[in-house]
């Protein structure tokens, strides 16, 4: 390594002596340029608040969607809303003007560093701000939904939620912010070690307490559900391992981490099978005449000879003489009739697309969701008798009350009505209505 000359470090020392008095007139113009970046980011987010609670609102929509819930957020009180606008533009502002502060931070600070020094900090600044960006990218895209998703499936039946937005924006952007802050870890350790105020092999001694602070941190920042904790904690066990293998990278060190990388991803595809697939079994009871299936990866439909038993995903579809009977999930059978096209999506959502089936469900812990070409209908007990066709789907409530979705409508259905469900509305004939209307919208000339 290149070493400063004597003289060289004395002109470096004298040319960063400041006064007093310009060094607090160097950190206000700085501090006045940083607030001023906030508050003009700030009334550029107001403009687009909606927008920006809208993208925040994703996991949320995801998670409800999921659980056949509404997506809607409410707020309690007359200034609930604009104080959560008011916080969510605040937060959203920081964001966007980070770059900037952290400019401004650096011009204040870079003329009090040598110059390797100041090469450290440029090269940690950048790296630093991306593992911020990532950490709160892997809370927003896979931590918060599959969250939300569980802590919503373990209300059962009969239990409403109130999900309140100013709840919700504190919630979302605590933890990503926190996680932004927990995928700093491996930097903190390796300047540590560089600095030689805590050597490599302090980590390695002190794995195991760090294990337990780890989770002690995730109880903290998370819900108080283990799924969520255990999210967060393998994600902080592995940035730990990073660190360690950072400041000493050995290949013992790489082989503890891909063990430990290995067993995290595993854990975490065991809880989303467990979300996804949960209970959701396709049992084929019955069938008569010609039955297809086709899975989602799959690119041809396949005839049901002696399968009985399919997993999530299937696609069903019966023929001009063909009719299945079907248990989709414990609590829900399904009667198709001829030509009917039936997906299902998960354990609580199943799409027809054409055709028309009778639908049974009882004992279910939360709704189940049809989707049909002109809306969506919502049940969680009793008998619906479903029609898809091109341009209308009709709804009859059998036994028990559904919930339709058309048009951004909701209206329920009670037990023994019937209702037309058209986007759009439907095709009528035009010629008629003109052949007669003729006669009376153009009157004959000298008739009063």
């Amino acid at each position: 390594m290149k070493e400063t000359k004597p003289e060289e470090a004395k002109h470096e020392t004298e040319s960063i002596r400041m006064p007093l008095g310009a060094h607090l007139e160097e950190m206000r113009r700085r501090v006045v340029y940083s607030l001023v970046s906030i508050v003009l980011c700030f009334i550029l987010c107001w403009f687009f608040k909606v927008q920006i609670l809208d993208i925040a609102k994703r996991p949320h929509k995801y998670a409800m969607e999921k659980v056949g819930l509404s997506t809607e957020l409410q707020v309690l009180s007359y200034q609930e809303g604009f104080y959560a606008y008011m916080k969510l533009c605040f937060i959203t502002s920081v964001f966007l003007a980070y770059p900037f502060v952290i400019y401004q931070i650096w011009q204040f600070v870079s003329s009090g560093l040598y110059k390797r020094e100041q090469r450290y900090v440029l090269l940690f600044l950048p790296i630093s701000y991306a593992a911020f960006v990532v950490g709160g990218l892997f809370g927003y895209f896979l931590l918060i939904p599959f969250g939300l998703q569980f802590l919503i499936s373990i209300l059962g039946p009969g239990i409403q939620p109130i999900i309140t937005m100013q709840d919700y924006v504190s919630f979302v952007f605590m933890l990503t912010v926190a996680l932004g802050l927990v995928f700093q870890l491996p930097l903190l350790m390796l300047l540590l070690s560089k600095i030689r105020f805590i050597s490599p092999d302090k980590f390695i001694a002190w794995r195991k307490y760090a294990v337990l602070v780890i989770f002690i941190i995730a109880a903290i920042v998370t819900p108080p559900d283990p799924f969520t904790q255990i999210m967060t904690a393998i994600p902080m066990i592995v940035l730990y391992e990073l660190g360690i293998l950072i400041a000493r990278p050995t290949k013992k060190g790489f082989t503890f981490l891909g063990m430990i990388v290995g067993g995290g991803l595993m854990l975490l595809f065991v809880f989303y099978f467990y979300l996804t697939h949960k209970g959701g079994e396709v049992n084929l009871l019955d069938t008569r005449g010609e039955v297809l299936f086709m899975y989602p990866e799959g690119r041809e439909w396949e005839r049901v000879s002696n399968h009985t038993h399919f997993r999530n995903g299937i696609a069903l579809k019966t023929g001009g003489e063909g009719r299945t009977a079907l248990s989709a999930k414990k609590g829900v059978d399904v009667g198709m009739d001829e030509n009917t096209e039936v997906h299902f999506l998960d354990p609580r959502k199943i799409r027809l697309t054409s055709g028309q089936i009778l639908i049974s469900t009882k004992g279910l812990e939360m709704p189940l969701e049809i989707d049909t070409p002109n809306g969506r209908i919502r049940t969680q007990g009793g008998t619906l008798n479903i029609v898809a066709k091109d341009f209308v789907t009709i709804v009859t409530a059998v036994k028990g009350d559904a919930i339709l979705f058309m048009e951004g409508e909701e209206k329920k259905l009670l037990e023994g009505r019937q209702h037309k469900m058209s986007i759009g509305g439907e095709p009528v004939d035009i010629g008629a209505i003109i052949t007669w209307s003729e006669g009376v919208i153009n009157k004959p000339e000298g008739s009063k």
